[in-house]
């Protein structure tokens, strides 16, 4: 089995050397393509993604938005199951082997998701109430909750990549939750398993997209609900907003 994990980058010096080398560090019965997707970064980026040429698939090019490098990484990729590590987050050790061993016990998986956890920028592990809450309301999959709320983590998300394909990219004009919009086209398609294991890590700092631009995704998230789902999905979508947000307020 070939994992293929994609990456998108511009100007993440801080923190890429961490993302590649947890990559890098995964064993397993399993063969790893990894491919970088840099943006043309002005930083030092390049100069350290130039130690790990030997091991992975650097390209620099411009382009439109990470959604944009992202896809254009998938259609380079050539595995049977795919996902997409931010430039900022990390795999926990052993991920990819745990991922890999589902997806040969069950050859009719499309898709999975695991659990995450929260960072800072020194690695130390925060949110633990937002982490036990995703992690209780997402422990058995449901179409019609994940309607109501997102609940899986990105970057511990992983599918076959026939999937993706039919899936048809991320959608650019979402500046905040494609990968929202895509869980629920994958959902349409195929259902998911729970893997109730920790398999990355999720890292929050002042730059982060999550950080900056919550209220947009979530905002994008109930938007993205509306066309999927029924009056009452999106009612329950609109409290969950308010409640997450505040929330989200009272701990930035």
């Amino acid at each position: 089995m070939k994992i293929s994990v994609i990456t998108a980058v511009y100007n993440g010096e801080d923190y890429i050397r961490e993302t590649v080398e947890s990559v890098l560090n995964q064993k397993g019965d399993f063969e790893l393509e990894y491919i970088i997707c840099d943006g043309k970064s002005t930083d030092r980026t390049l100069e350290i993604l130039e130690e790990y040429r030997e091991c992975c698939r650097i390209y620099s090019n411009k382009d439109k938005s990470p959604q944009d490098a992202i896809n254009k990484g998938m259609n380079l990729a050539t595995g049977d199951i795919a996902c997409w590590l931010n430039a900022d987050d990390v795999f926990e050790p052993g991920s990819l082997q745990k991922v890999a061993a589902a997806f040969n016990k069950h050859p009719d998986l499309q898709w999975l998701y695991g659990k995450c956890h929260i960072i800072n920028d020194q690695k130390e592990i925060i949110r633990r109430p937002v982490t036990f809450y995703k992690n209780l309301i997402g422990i058995f999959y449901s179409y019609n909750l994940l309607l109501c709320e997102n609940y899986i983590n990105q970057p511990a998300t992983f599918w076959r990549l026939d999937l993706w394909h039919k899936a048809k990219k991320l959608n650019p004009s979402y500046k905040a939750a494609w990968d929202y919009e895509l869980w629920l086209r994958m959902a349409e398609m195929a259902r998911p398993l729970h893997l109730r294991k920790y398999l990355s890590s999720f890292r929050r700092h002042d730059n982060s997209i999550s950080e900056k631009y919550f209220e947009k995704q979530f905002a994008e998230e109930l938007e993205i609900a509306k066309k999927h789902g029924s009056w009452w999905h999106v009612l329950i979508h609109k409290f969950n907003t308010w409640k997450t947000v505040t929330v989200y307020k009272l701990i930035s």
